[in-house]
């Protein structure tokens, strides 16, 4: 059940002598508790595709699997193997299917008796490969416990990472509630590690930042102090006045004086958009755009306003130990405009929205954006030079996409 050691779909060849069959499974989560003077605990969770074949009850359900292994082992420098044994296995079943319930616990007490001394075994392997120690006797509890990890290969594990503790360093972006960043990184001899980052991660950090209010700005070309929420043109650009917008609306200009003051605001009222396609990550922010001017004889100035998608790029990295994400412009996409302009006039009013968005509006965000997480110290292990991807929920590197259909013809799955 682990990849390079065999397929993860090598429980299908499990038959039960009550007809029943593990078809499929998904990559093992497991973590182990040390119980001093006694042994391991082994905690194991899977998704399974079960059929059963006995006659009248023919089923194909998929059903996660939590299994609690409390196994008696002992490793000493003089021993070479791990005397270990089972004394006792605790598994929960959901969803509950009464006819497969119990067949299928004993099926899988049956499938884990050894499996639990296997992985300690399978684990002090990888360790010492990733360690590059030569002594294959290392005490089991030298390292502390792990976190939840799945065995890739017999040099290879994959773990799953809390990016913040409690002891979050000043300065340091607090996931929301309910929504811990997390990320999955992979040891393996020989390569650096690597770190994916899950597009529910980085969900949780931008929807932080759209919390404290800071994909909000309001944008002139007035001076003076500059608050969070207020950003300028810089000097050397074009002023934003009425006059800006003549080219786009020419009928302004018998209305307005074109050295009115102009003021751009933009709200980001939806959360934001994270999208990852073949490792790259984008995050568009759905922006309403007010054109304000103080002196406008309409409710608080408002001349009128426009729907846009800002489509910025997400790039992850690790620095000096810490994870590190900044943005950059994609695209910007005109999506609601006044029907007063024409295609082409919102086309041309896009690109000169582009240009003052991408001096004001993107550094602001990025500056919001730039967080440092510090990674947390894993088996000792460097990460100052790991490598950093992205990678949509359900792929993982090592998971398998568990199909809902059994082999051997039609299959009829029980509602949830």
């Amino acid at each position: 059940m682990t990849q390079g050691e065999g397929d993860p779909k090598s429980t299908a060849a499990v038959l039960g002598a009550e007809g029943l069959r593990i078809v499929n499974n998904t990559l093992p989560k497991i973590s182990l508790r040390s119980l001093p003077g006694f042994g391991h605990q082994v905690d194991f969770n899977t998704q399974l595709l079960v059929e059963s074949s006995v006659p009248g009850q023919a089923l194909c359900e998929q059903v996660e699997v939590d299994a609690t292994m409390v196994l008696q082992d002992t490793w000493t420098a003089h021993q070479n193997a791990l005397n270990c044994k089972t004394v006792d296995i605790n598994i929960d079943v959901r969803p509950r299917v009464p006819v497969l319930d119990e067949p299928l616990k004993r099926l899988l007490r049956g499938i884990l008796q050894d499996l639990g001394c296997n992985i300690i075994n399978a684990r002090l392997k990888v360790l010492s490969s990733l360690l590059g120690s030569r002594n294959q006797v290392l005490p089991l509890g030298a390292l502390g416990d792990l976190p939840s990890f799945s065995i890739l290969s017999g040099d290879a594990i994959q773990m799953d990472l809390n990016l913040l503790s409690e002891n979050a360093r000043p300065g340091t972006v607090m996931p929301t509630q309910g929504l811990p960043l997390t990320a999955s990184l992979q040891l393996a001899t020989g390569r650096p590690p690597r770190l994916s980052l899950s597009q529910d991660t980085l969900s949780a950090l931008l929807e932080q930042v759209q919390g404290q209010g800071a994909l909000n700005l309001s944008i002139t070309s007035l001076t003076g102090s500059r608050s969070p929420l207020q950003g300028q043109v810089p000097q050397s650009g074009s002023s934003l006045t009425m006059s800006a917008l003549f080219p786009f609306i020419p009928q302004l200009t018998r209305v307005v004086p074109g050295s009115l003051p102009l003021e751009l605001r933009v709200r980001v009222s939806k959360e934001p958009v994270v999208t990852v396609r073949d490792g790259r990550a984008t995050v568009t922010l759905k922006a309403t755009i007010e054109f304000i001017s103080s002196a406008l004889q309409s409710p608080q100035g408002l001349l009128f306003s426009l729907d846009v998608d800002v489509v910025l790029s997400i790039t992850p990295s690790v620095s000096d130990g810490k994870l590190q994400t900044s943005l950059a412009l994609d695209s910007i996409n005109l999506t609601r405009f006044p029907p007063s302009l024409d295609a082409p006039t919102a086309s041309s009013l896009t690109e000169w929205l582009k240009e003052i968005l991408t001096a004001v509006y993107v550094p602001s965000v990025k500056d919001a954006f730039s967080v440092s997480v510090p990674l947390p110290n894993v088996l000792n292990i460097n990460l100052r030079n790991a490598e950093v991807d992205i990678t949509d929920v359900d792929e993982f590197s090592g998971q398998t996409a568990l199909g809902r259909s059994c082999w051997g013809g039609a299959s009829m799955l029980l509602p949830l």
